[in-house]
C-alpha cells in the first residue's frame, strides 16, 4: 500500500518538476502564420528567412519576396524522414535560431518541412499552410529571377494581345538609351515605359496611379514590372503600387536589365517599345 503511494507521489512530484522546466526556459515555436501575417514580415523587412518547398522550376515561375528555395524533395525523402540529416537546409540556414517560415502551394509540404526543422532543433518556426493558393486571391504580386522572367517573356511576345506587358519603370532617358546618355543600353525589345515617378512613389499610387492606368487599364493583365537590378527599387514601388490599384497578375523581374544584358540578348534605343524581334 506504501509503495504505491509513494510511486503515484513520485510520479505526480515528477510531472511538476517537468512543467516548472518547461515553464523556466524558453519554448521553441511551431506555428502557423496567415497572409497578413507573412506580408507584414515582407514589408517590414523582419529578419525572417522565407523558403520556398516547391520544385525549383515553379519557384523560378514566381516566387514570394525574398523567399530562398530548398525543394522539399531535397530536404524530405517519401517515408517523411530527413535527407542526410537536414543538410539542404542547415547549408542554407546554419543559425538554428534564425525566424524561419516555410510555404508551398498549400497542400502540406510545408507543415512537414517545418515540423522537421522543428525536430533538428530549429526554435522558430512556421508555416504558411494555405500557401500560394490563398496569397493569389489576395493583394499580392511574385518576383521572378532571370530564369524565370525569358520563358515568361518568349510565351508573351510580341505584346500585341493586351494580355501582357513588359514595362519598364525607369525614366525616359535611361529606357531610350544612346550613345549620349549615361545609361546607353536602352531597353528590353517591346517593353513599354511608364516611369515610376509619374504615377508611384513609397507611400503608394499617385494620383490614384492614373498615368499607369492610361497605358494598361487591363487590371487582369499579366504585367512584369523592372529597372535596372536588383538594388534598383523603382519596381518595387511599383508593384506595391499595383496591388493596391487591383492589378491581379503582377511580377517583379528583379534581376532587371543588368540580367538581361549579362546574358547576351538584345535591347533596343529610341522611344520605340518593340522594333527588333527576340533571340
Amino acid at each position: 500500500m506504501q509503495s504505491g503511494f509513494n510511486m503515484r507521489w513520485m510520479a505526480i512530484l515528477a510531472t511538476a518538476l517537468a512543467l516548472a522546466w518547461a515553464c523556466d526556459r524558453d519554448s521553441p515555436i511551431l506555428a502557423e502564420v496567415d497572409y497578413t501575417q507573412l506580408n507584414e514580415w515582407i514589408t517590414t523587412n523582419e529578419a525572417i528567412v522565407i523558403i520556398d518547398v516547391r520544385p525549383q522550376d515553379e519557384y523560378n515561375a514566381g516566387y514570394i519576396q525574398n523567399a530562398i528555395n530548398i525543394p522539399f524533395e531535397t530536404l524530405v525523402d517519401q517515408t517523411g524522414l530527413l535527407i542526410n540529416g537536414g543538410a539542404a537546409l542547415t547549408a542554407a540556414v546554419p543559425d538554428q535560431a534564425q525566424p524561419i517560415v516555410f510555404y508551398c502551394t498549400g497542400f502540406g509540404n510545408d507543415v512537414i518541412a517545418a515540423q522537421r526543422a522543428a525536430d533538428m532543433g530549429y526554435t522558430e518556426v512556421y508555416y504558411y499552410a494555405a500557401g500560394t493558393n490563398d496569397w493569389d486571391t489576395l493583394p499580392h504580386y511574385y518576383v521572378l529571377p532571370y530564369a524565370g522572367f525569358l520563358p515568361w517573356y518568349n510565351i508573351h511576345y510580341p505584346f500585341e494581345s493586351g494580355a501582357a506587358y513588359v514595362v519598364d519603370s525607369l525614366t525616359p532617358e535611361t529606357y531610350q538609351g544612346g550613345e549620349e546618355a549615361d545609361i546607353p543600353y536602352g531597353h528590353i525589345p517591346c517593353a513599354v515605359n511608364i516611369p515610376v515617378e509619374q504615377w508611384a512613389d513609397a507611400n503608394g499610387p499617385i494620383n490614384g496611379g492614373q498615368a499607369f492606368i492610361d497605358v494598361i487599364p487591363q487590371k487582369d493583365a499579366a504585367i512584369a514590372i523592372y529597372c535596372l537590378n536588383a538594388s534598383c527599387g523603382r519596381d518595387l514601388i511599383g508593384v506595391h503600387a499595383l496591388m493596391t490599384m487591383g492589378y491581379t497578375n503582377v511580377y517583379r523581374y528583379q534581376d532587371g536589365l543588368k540580367a538581361w544584358l549579362e546574358n547576351d540578348h538584345p535591347t533596343v534605343t529610341g522611344p520605340e517599345p518593340c522594333p527588333l524581334p527576340p533571340e
